[in-house]
């Protein structure tokens, strides 16, 4: 709070002292006033020399400026004359220039002539003859230094040069434009503006002023350079300048007209020390004035100073009456510190006089602060007064006399407008005591027949007979009928006559004019009603009689009465209606409801005993309830109820000790329909007592629980349904609030049911879904009153986990939302074995990669993306070229491991958002993403196709071994090789073909041309299907021969094809394609049976061929069957076993070991030949081979070609026929063509030779002619 005193006595100072103290201040103020000129002045200079400066650094700002902008120019006309040379991309002729030229000209005005350059620099095309300017070219070419443009002059500055270089088909060159002069005003042009800096545009290089931007006529004064900078990719350089004297020149008027208005300021102090002497002069005399009007009136005044209060408001931010309010209740010491700030400066004779005071002290506690309580003060009245704004204040108070008793005084303020006036506020005082006294006698007098009248409850009245006026009324009508005062005066006088009921109007007319033919004599008395605001009526009862009469007699004023009986009249009426409400209530009502006398006689039962129980009222009086009841023993209870009140009936103590004793009784009954059914009865008696509390009989009312009964059996399943359901159920109320869960819950959640309860499910839910998802699912609460779906839940470890939740809104029998009902179950497993269904269905149980269903949705999309957008898509069909050996040799198990490798190896190859997929066996299919272009995409398959036949270069390692395997692959590209799924995976299959027909690993591009081939192998495939149908296949024989080549040993069958129009088809080509069509077996054993039954004609036709040798493949070999089918035929052809030879290859053997060991054997009890064919070009085992139960090694034909010249061919010949006759095996060299190959076979040891050289595969007739003579040797 402010430190705050009481306000002094106003005294009147020495003159001397204070027109001294006046002098000096004005003194102090003229000095004062001269040095803040002096100062003004000083900062005017100082202001003149700082603006020259920031002159100067807007000038080299603007320069910087506009070099960039000079700069991005010439970097724009460069580019603009690029673009004018742009379409000529192959160097001119030299007698193309000038047409060229002219062409040019036409968009650049100032080209006098150009220049083709090539890389070098050499001129190869100039329209300038003799190019006179040959010397300055090279160093223009050596000062670009590879910009894209560059700007130059001569040194006459006559030709401006412009070099661009441009890239042509044939490199990279330059053309040279020659411009003229004018091209620098084409540069240069938006640096004329008025309102930029002074520049020249020099050459770096010498110096010379190539264009400017200055004035004409200048001062001796040079102007001053403020920044020179450098054109980038030019040899010209833009120089600002700085004209001081001219800024000079535009700042001096305004300093001097500054420097006059200081002047003419200073004169204004002067002026005003003058006026003010006068004006003080002046105020002498008026206060001398003011002093003897102020003690001379007969009004006691007073003068306020009220300067500080406006400050203290504001100060505590007291803007209006209720902020003052709540300030003073908060801080009691706030209304002592803002009566502080009201002072008495002033106070006349008579106000001394009037308030017995005899300084200003007294008068503020007497009437500013009013002896301490503020009753009677006027400081918080002025206060208000000052917050609200009033103009004028005027207030009664009351103060003690001197003498005693009181002093009413009336007190008036008028409250200035500007806050200035508040200094001196006047108050007048003036004494109504006495005026006061008689006042307060008559409003005394009054107020107590006032509170006579109007303590009167009812509506009392007084009316003027001969104006039927109403003059007096203790409470006005139509207010109490809630009509306010602008609509009863709408109304008129008689408003009650427009308020009447419309049908008590006439009756109150017929009075009325009653009382007026009797001279009112007869007193009135009726019932009316009212119109209330509301619309509803209310009832008055009205009583008049006559209250004065005039000289004659005559009735003048009569008094009236009217009370409102409405209520009385409505509780009668709700009294009769209650009571038949009840009546009817018990007659409709279901449950069936009885009473009796005091005597407990029957005297009232219910019309619904017929529908519960099927009885009338009238059997139920006359036979009473006990003859209903099915179980006698339940009536004990009731009986001792009766009994007991039975007792009581006489003696008041005992009945009232019932009746605070004796709650409602409640007893349940078995009874017996008329039809025969029993139902439980649930009967409430209560005992009834009037006002005076005596004893009035029983009420009963009797309900058929039956639907209870069965709700309660219901609801008790549903409770044991809730408590063992697997699934976790949870019950909310209305706002979503868990109020119940079951054990399921816990088990699935984590969260025991009291952790739950009061809480939101939203704590069940994964964080990220609340937002969005459980939005959805109120909404559909809120419309369809259910949902189900899935939600991932997390437990109360923090695990999340996927939920199959299903939520019902459960309405109560009005309709009305009742609680929430939601089950979920942990459906983890479920979708873990989708995944695994879903990897199965799609993916290959093998490399993990999409299966043929996946990656063909995946082509079909890529194809419709890639025919919106118009892109390229490559597809890409490989196939493993020497997989089915190592397979075959290796067993699956090694083959599988190779195929994941493989599956490795191509994705290793191709980018994420690549596709590839395994198709079945050693086939995969590459889907590329789509490309732009047809280059693009061409690119990028060529680049993957190379990556993969690559990444076959490195080994595959299987069972501690190397393996090497190529592939095929085949591509087609979409749209140009098939918009359609099956064409373009059909193409890219055909290419794939194609691409092993061309030797195996390597890649080949679909090309139309390729559907002819593959036509082709399907008519051969087709063709081999029937070929055994129609017997079109032929067995040729080649001769076999002891190793000196002198002895027919046996014969190789070979099979070959007749077909009806291709002719003899070689066996590479159809051979491969029986494999594939799996007829391998039926053809195999077809060879064999056709070989058995030739060498037996042939036995039979004295043609002595020892044995015959058939090729068994690996299917044949597998399958089980081999060799009960063999016996089957040497049985059917009466062949001896040692007559036939079965070659197998190595893989073959080397596949299943096991398994091949026990199948030979099993051909070996046969008595059959085993020989191995190819030997030496397989991965066979020495350990194995000596196991083996085989007779003959067969030498590849890729040994015995290079024999005898190949050294190393030699090595591994003569190894091969060492071992076989170290283990007891004979030796057969296949592909001998020369007697030198035979001499050296011969030299080594070997058994066998076939070949060529004595004999090509032929015919079985051929062969018979040719070797059924009775001498079997070719060389004698």
């Amino acid at each position: 709070m402010t430190n705050l005193t009481h306000p002094s006595s106003l005294r009147s100072a020495p003159q001397a002292p204070a027109a001294s103290l006046r002098g000096s201040i004005k003194g102090a103020l003229a000095l004062l006033a001269l040095i803040l000129l002096g100062l003004l002045l000083w900062q005017l200079f100082a202001q003149f020399n700082h603006t020259q400066a920031d002159l100067r650094k807007q000038s080299l700002d603007a320069t910087a400026e506009l070099a960039d902008h000079l700069s991005l120019n010439m970097a724009f006309k460069a580019q603009q004359a690029m673009n004018v040379v742009q379409p000529y991309v192959k160097p001119p002729t030299p007698s193309a220039l000038p047409s060229l030229l002219g062409t040019l000209r036409e968009r650049l005005p100032a080209l006098q002539s150009m220049a083709w350059l090539d890389a070098n620099g050499q001129v190869q095309a100039d329209s300038l003859a003799g190019s006179p300017d040959r010397h300055l070219l090279d160093e223009l070419l050596r000062l670009n230094q590879g910009s894209p443009y560059f700007f130059t002059n001569s040194a006459d500055n006559r030709t401006l040069y412009l070099l661009l270089r441009q890239a042509t088909e044939q490199g990279r060159g330059y053309w040279l434009l020659r411009l003229s002069p004018d091209y620098y005003r084409t540069l240069t042009l938006h640096l004329d503006g008025a309102g930029h800096p002074l520049w020249l545009l020099e050459n770096s290089r010498n110096g010379e002023v190539l264009q400017s931007h200055a004035p004409a006529d200048t001062s001796n004064e040079p102007l001053q350079s403020v920044m020179l900078a450098f054109i980038d990719n030019s040899t010209w350089q833009l120089r600002g300048l700085f004209d001081a004297k001219l800024a000079q020149q535009k700042l001096l008027p305004a300093l001097l007209g500054k420097c006059l208005l200081v002047l003419f300021c200073a004169l204004l102090p002067v002026l005003a020390l003058i006026n003010m002497r006068r004006r003080q002069r002046a105020l002498q005399e008026d206060r001398r004035r003011y002093q003897e009007i102020f003690e001379g009136t007969g009004v006691a005044l007073c003068v306020l100073d009220l300067s500080s209060l406006p400050g203290q408001l504001d100060r505590y931010h007291l803007r209006n009456r209720a902020a003052l309010k709540h300030s003073l209740a908060l801080d009691p010491n706030l209304r002592r510190s803002l009566l502080l700030e009201l002072k008495i400066t002033e106070i006349n004779q008579v106000a001394r006089q009037l308030l017995n005071i005899d300084s200003h002290e007294g008068a503020w506690q007497r009437l500013i602060d009013g002896t301490g309580d503020g009753r009677d003060s006027i400081g918080m009245q002025l206060i208000d007064a000052l917050i609200e704004q009033r103009p004028l204040l005027e207030l009664e108070v009351r103060l003690p006399a001197p003498l005693g008793g009181e002093l009413h005084l009336w007190l008036m303020a008028r409250l200035p407008q500007q806050r200035r006036d508040y200094q001196a506020v006047i108050l007048s005082i003036s004494d109504i005591t006495s005026r006061k006294q008689v006042e307060l006698s008559l409003l005394e007098r009054e107020s107590f027949w006032s509170d006579v009248v109007r303590t009167v409850p009812d509506q009392l009245y007084v009316q003027d007979v001969l104006s039927q006026r109403m003059i007096f009324s203790n409470r006005h009508l139509g207010q109490t009928l809630g009509y306010d005062r602008t609509e009863l005066a709408q109304m008129g006088d008689r408003f009650w006559e427009l308020l009447l009921h419309p049908e008590d109007a006439a009756h109150y007319q017929a009075l009325r004019q009653q009382q007026r033919d009797s001279g009112h004599d007869q007193p009135l008395h009726c019932q009316l009603r009212f119109r209330h605001r509301d619309g509803g009526w209310r009832c008055y009862d009205i009583r008049e009689q006559v209250l004065t009469r005039d000289a004659d007699g005559l009735v003048t004023r009569i008094i009236g009465v009217g009370k409102d009986v409405t209520v009385q009249i409505e509780a009668s009426q709700s009294l009769r209606d209650s009571e038949q409400r009840y009546r009817m209530l018990a007659e409709s009502i279901s449950d069936v409801i009885f009473s009796t006398d005091r005597l407990l006689q029957l005297n009232y039962v219910s019309p619904s005993v017929q529908s519960v129980l099927g009885y009338q009222a009238d059997w139920i009086f006359t036979n009473g309830w006990q003859s209903i009841v099915a179980n006698p023993s339940q009536l004990t209870g009731i009986y001792s109820l009766m009994e007991r009140v039975s007792k009581a009936m006489g003696d008041p103590a005992q009945l009232a000790q019932l009746r605070s004793q004796l709650p409602t009784q409640l007893f349940l009954f078995d009874c017996l329909r008329a039809d025969g059914r029993k139902i439980p009865i649930e009967l409430r008696l209560v005992l009834v007592w009037d006002d005076e509390e005596r004893f009035e009989g029983v009420l009963g009312v009797g309900r058929d629980i039956s639907q209870q009964r069965r709700a309660e059996k219901d609801l008790r399943m549903a409770a044991t349904v809730f408590e063992h359901s697997t699934s976790a159920i949870l019950i909310t109320d209305p706002a979503g609030y868990i109020v119940q869960a079951n054990e399921a819950f816990s088990r699935v959640s984590g969260y025991a049911v009291s952790e739950v309860l009061d809480q939101l499910p939203g704590m069940l839910t994964v964080d990220e879904q609340q937002e969005g998802h459980l939005r959805y699912v109120v909404k559909q609460l809120f419309q369809r009153g259910s949902w189900e779906g899935e939600v991932w839940l997390k437990r109360r470890d923090g695990d999340h986990y996927p939920a199959w939740v299903g939520i019902t809104a459960v309405l109560d029998d009005e309709g009305d939302l009742a609680s929430y009902v939601c089950f979920f179950t942990d459906i983890s497993e479920r979708k873990a074995s989708e995944q695994r269904i879903h990897r199965l269905a799609y993916y290959d149980a093998l490399t993990h990669l999409p299966n043929r269903t996946l990656f063909q949705d995946r082509l079909y999309n890529a194809l419709q993306q890639a025919e919106r957008q118009k892109a390229w898509v490559v597809l890409m069909f490989l196939d493993l070229d020497r997989f089915k050996p190592i397979n075959d040799s290796l067993g699956h198990a090694a083959g599988d491991r190779m195929l994941k490798d493989m599956a490795q190896r191509l994705l290793a190859c191709v980018d994420n958002d690549d596709t590839v997929a395994r198709m079945g066996g050693d086939e995969f299919t590459l889907l590329l993403q789509p490309r732009a272009t047809r280059e693009m995409a061409l690119n990028r398959a060529i680049h993957v196709a190379e990556n993969i036949l690559a990444s076959l270069v490195r080994p595959f390692v299987l069972e501690n071994r190397e393996f090497f395997v190529t592939a095929s692959i085949g591509i087609a590209l979409s749209p140009q090789d098939g918009s359609e799924l099956s064409q373009l995976m059909k193409n890219a299959d055909t290419a794939m073909y194609h691409a092993k027909e061309r030797g195996k690993n390597n890649f080949q591009f679909y090309q139309a041309e390729m559907n002819a081939s593959a036509l082709e192998r399907l008519e051969l495939e087709s063709d081999l299907r029937h070929a055994m149908e129609q017997n079109e296949f032929i067995l040729y024989y080649q001769p076999q021969f002891s190793g000196d080549g002198k002895r027919l040993t046996g014969a190789e069958a070979l099979l070959r094809w007749r077909h009806p129009t291709r002719g003899l088809v070689p066996p590479g080509d159809f051979i491969p394609v029986i494999e594939e069509l799996g007829l391998v077996v039926d053809v195999g054993d077809w060879v064999l049976r056709e070989a058995s039954r030739q060498l037996k004609a042939w036995h039979k036709a004295k043609v002595r061929v020892p044995k015959v040798s058939v090729n068994i493949s690996a299917r044949q070999f597998s399958d089980g069957q081999l060799g009960t089918r063999i016996a089957t035929i040497l049985e059917e052809t009466s062949l001896p076993p040692a007559c036939l030879e079965l070659e197998l290859t190595e893989s073959i053997l080397m596949r299943e070991v096991n398994e091949a060991m026990q199948i030979l054997a099993s051909l070996k009890n046969l008595g059959l030949s085993i020989a191995v064919d190819d030997f030496g070009t397989g991965y066979s085992s020495l350990n194995y081979l000596k196991q083996f139960p085989i007779d003959v090694l067969k030498i590849d034909r890729t040994f015995v070609d290079g024999l005898p010249e190949g050294e190393q061919d030699a090595q591994i010949a003569r190894a091969i026929i060492a071992m076989a006759h170290s283990l007891n095996l004979a030796v057969i060299a296949e592909g001998v063509e020369t007697h030198e190959q035979l001499e050296f076979l011969r030299e080594h040891g070997c058994d066998e030779v076939q070949g060529y050289l004595f004999g090509r595969p032929m015919p079985a007739h051929q062969f018979e002619a040719q070797f059924a003579n009775e001498t079997l040797f070719m060389f004698h």
